[in-house]
This record gives C-alpha cells, sequence and structure tokens, in this order.
C-alpha cells in the first residue's frame, strides 16, 4: 500500500496484497514466509491486542520486507466516542511507531458492533497522524478490481458487511473459489486488483484451520442477528 500510494504512476499492472492480522500473529508469519519464498511483498496490518501485536513476530515479518501498517479499531473500543478514539488511535499507533515506520493505517470491521471505525475520519485528516493513507479511503475501486476472503467467502456481497467499497469495476464472473481468482488473474482481463486476506483462514495447522473454520460461521450466523437488530 505504502509503496503504491507513494509511486508517481500507477500504470500497468498492479496487484496489491494487503493482509489484516485479526487474531493470531504466528499465521501472519507462516503467510509472510511463503510470500518472501515467493518474491511477494505485501502489507501487513496489525491490531493491538493480545497474540496479535508480538514484537518478535513482527520484526520478523518486517524483515522480510513486507509494510507493517496499523489495523485500529478505536471507535468500537470507545463505543462510539470520537474524541476518545481519536486519543486512543493516537497512543496505539505511537506504541506500533516505537518499533516500525507506520505511513499507512486501515480500520478493523467488526460486523458484530454498530460503529464503523473509518468514520473517525469525518473529523480529523489523516495527515494529523503523518499517515500517507487508508485503504478503504484512498484507494480508486473504480480502477481496482477488489476481492477479500471477509466471511470466509470471496463472494461479493454474502457474508460481508464492513469490508466493502464502492466500485463500477465489477468481475465478469463470479469469484466463487480460490481457483477462480487464480484464473482471473493469470487471465490478464484486470490491470489492477487489489487482494484481503486475513491469515487467520489461511492455517497449515489441520486444529487450528478447523477452529477458525468454526468460529467463521458463528460469525456469519451472528452477522444475519446483527442485521436484523440493528434494523430495529
Amino acid at each position: 500500500m505504502r509503496e503504491l500510494l507513494e509511486c508517481s504512476s500507477q500504470d500497468g499492472h498492479l496487484l496489491i496484497m494487503r493482509h489484516d492480522v485479526d487474531e493470531d500473529a504466528r499465521n501472519a508469519l507462516d503467510m509472510a514466509r511463503v510470500e518472501h519464498d515467493l518474491g511477494i511483498r505485501a502489507t501487513y496490518y496489525f491490531r493491538v491486542r493480545k497474540r496479535v501485536f508480538v514484537p518478535a513476530i513482527i520484526d520478523e515479518i518486517a524483515l522480510y520486507g513486507h509494510e507493517i501498517g496499523y489495523h485500529y479499531e478505536t471507535l468500537d473500543k470507545t463505543r462510539g466516542k470520537t474524541r476518545r478514539a481519536l486519543s486512543l488511535f493516537a497512543a496505539e499507533l505511537a506504541m506500533l511507531r516505537e518499533r516500525y515506520e507506520i505511513k499507512t493505517a486501515c480500520m478493523h470491521g467488526n460486523p458484530l458492533t454498530k460503529y464503523d471505525n473509518k468514520k473517525i475520519w469525518e473529523n480529523c485528516e489523516l495527515g494529523h497522524f503523518d499517515l500517507i493513507g487508508e485503504p478503504y479511503l484512498s484507494l480508486d475501486y473504480n480502477q481496482f478490481l477488489y476481492l477479500s476472503d471477509s466471511g470466509r467467502t470471496w463472494l461479493r456481497n454474502k457474508n460481508k458487511i464492513k469490508d466493502r467499497v464502492s466500485s463500477i469495476n465489477m468481475p465478469p464472473v463470479q469469484v466463487k473459489h480460490t481457483g477462480d481468482l487464480i484464473e482471473l488473474i493469470t487471465g490478464g482481463g484486470f490491470e489492477k486488483i487489489c487482494i484481503l486476506t486475513h491469515p487467520k483462514r489461511w492455517s497449515k495447522n489441520l486444529i487450528n484451520y478447523l477452529t477458525y473454520y468454526f468460529i467463521d460461521l458463528a460469525y456469519n450466523a451472528g452477522k444475519k442477528v446483527t442485521r436484523v437488530m440493528f434494523l430495529l
């Protein structure tokens, strides 16, 4: 993300890899190693919470050449109180910057809360925190095809509540399986693609994989209840 936003030209084929580290930093490290072996550099956004903000692991991911970013959820944490959310944002960002040069931040979208964390930017600018971008706000998704595994699916709308972008650049075919995504990329039909994955969903450990599989099932069921509650 940082390289894209700092680049004066965005011509030609571009594929932006972004990873939101929501739960276990160890899964992110496994993914970062695989990408490094393949010559891929990505952006990893870390929440400030136990088992995610693990400096020893993040240090290694940074050494592989990946960008480290801040995955903020301060409106959730402060129950919608904007001033407190901005103060907490500053404090958590400063904590990350003790070790890493953070230039981009990305909101965490908890589907079971009513708050939209990126709404803090209605009262403040990214530049106030010396940030150059936020993926949901800083990319023109009319130029980028956006695909994510939120809700444990590549489908654009199914199980996705907050991980949505406004775009007229819709794929000509439904991206249902990872194989479909691979074919879409290798086909070369789209010049600019942005992909989001959550490392917790791509574990090489069967027990870990099944744990998050069933957690996702529970979350997706909870989303249906949440939709009804928010409409009442």
